[in-house]
């Protein structure tokens, strides 16, 4: 037989478990937010690099483009 005094303490234990469990809830979306964030920065700061490197690849190549257009008769292509 149950007894009053196990079941206020059986009734405590189940709202502390439903508190807790609660509080995960609310609290476990903002962690896996926060580390998807900070994955997607991480890989921003990878892209960005790439992207430089494709952009400094393509200044390599313009003082070549360049010399073609003075070579070929840039003056044609200003009248």
């Amino acid at each position: 037989m149950v007894t009053a005094h196990q079941f206020a303490q059986h009734t405590k234990e189940a709202m502390v478990f439903v508190l807790v469990l609660g509080s995960l809830s609310m609290i476990w979306p903002a962690i896996m937010a926060l580390a998807f964030g900070f994955i997607l920065l991480l890989q921003s700061f990878g892209i960005e690099q790439h992207i430089a490197m494709l952009f400094s690849a393509q200044i390599s190549h313009l003082p070549i483009i360049f010399a073609s257009l003075q070579g070929s008769g840039s003056p044609a292509i200003l009248s």
